[in-house]
């Protein structure tokens, strides 16, 4: 049933220092200049019968604030990653909401604050027994010790997200190495460092829908097999972003549905959906995983924001469970509407 006379805000995070905070975009070209998702988030909400509203936030202030509340929204399409380029404060946005008693679309802000501290996040996924990759934190000032974790290892920002601060050079052999890098994270982001013992075997990246009652959409593979030869088969800052990288567009490169055993298909799913519900996520989210060579299956990160573009992993999800990409739209915004009921 269409959600008729109903308003829907999507809003978005905004990087350009010559917008001004605050302002309401609303033209209808907007969203092909600042997010590559919105024209279909929007044409697929406009199909359901509500009236779109675009609100894009570098940070909070009292007239983002107004502008808000005069939009008066029924619900929040939230597409928000950061604040003034700070991936950190991506759960003030939805704490906002909350404050505001919108409802609003993707994981709550616990959640995104959860997923985004890579340790945290991990420790608790550990105590469940969701199998995670040996790991330490390597906080400013002090140095890896190589009897902590088995080489090789991949070193990596404890708090952001999109492979920011992840590159080919990433995966290193040695305590020295390590170092090295530790305090290049330390300088360069002002944060502790990550180290992990790296898994050799095949990236999987699972793609979970639902909130109480949560269901696997579909299992992707990544393909590595264009990948230089040395690079290690890794998604870095430059394979996921820059245009001359083979796995510059993923989802050209993601085998979806996977091709694995049904036993290997049940345990992801299994660990797939301990992990959506132990870090609280809700409507969609992106879990990304490594099978090692003696078939254990290790979880690597929990996107609670993940790109909805229609050419992104979320669209082939979609295609390989039979549903459209304004349906599985739909049914975000619709469960979103039932928290506003409740």
């Amino acid at each position: 049933m269409k959600e008729e006379n109903k308003t829907c805000l999507i809003v978005y995070n905004m990087y350009s220092s010559d917008q001004v905070s605050g302002d309401t975009i609303d033209k209808e070209d907007s969203a092909a200049e600042v997010c590559d998702d919105m024209d279909a988030i929007k044409k697929a909400l406009k199909e359901d019968g509500f009236t779109v509203r675009i609100q894009g936030i570098r940070k909070i202030t009292p007239k983002l604030i107004e502008n808000i509340i005069e939009i008066n929204p029924d619900v929040i399409f939230n597409l928000c990653e950061s604040l003034n380029g700070n991936s950190k404060s991506e759960m003030h946005v939805a704490g906002l909401f909350d404050l505001l008693k919108i409802p609003y679309t993707g994981s709550p802000a616990f959640s995104l604050g959860l997923a985004l501290n890579k340790i945290k996040a991990k420790q608790i996924l550990k105590t469940i027994g969701v199998p995670i990759p040996p790991s330490v934190l390597i906080p400013p000032g002090e140095e890896f010790k190589a009897d902590d974790l088995t080489p090789p290892y991949i070193v990596k920002p404890v708090g952001e997200d999109g492979s920011s601060g992840i590159f080919s050079k990433s995966v290193v052999n040695t305590a020295e190495e390590v170092n090295e890098l530790t305090k290049k994270i330390h300088k360069n982001y002002k944060q502790p460092a990550l180290v992990e013992e790296f898994i050799e075997g095949r990236e999987f990246t699972v793609f979970v829908v639902g909130d109480k009652d949560p269901r696997v959409l579909a299992i992707a593979e990544i393909d590595f097999s264009n990948f230089p030869k040395g690079e290690p088969k890794i998604i870095s800052y430059h394979a996921k972003w820059d245009i001359r990288s083979p796995l510059f567009r993923t989802s050209e490169h993601l085998l979806c549905p996977a091709d694995i055993p049904a036993s290997l298909k049940s345990r992801i799913e299994r660990i797939a959906l301990s992990t959506f519900k132990e870090i609280g996520c809700r409507d969609y989210v992106r879990i990304d995983m490594r099978v090692s060579e003696n078939r254990r299956v290790y979880v690597l990160e929990v996107n609670t924001n993940p790109y909805l573009d229609p050419s992104a992993g979320f669209s082939q999800a979609c295609e390989s469970a039979g549903i459209t990409y304004n349906d599985f739209i739909k049914e975000v915004i619709g469960r979103a509407m039932q928290r506003r009921k409740k």
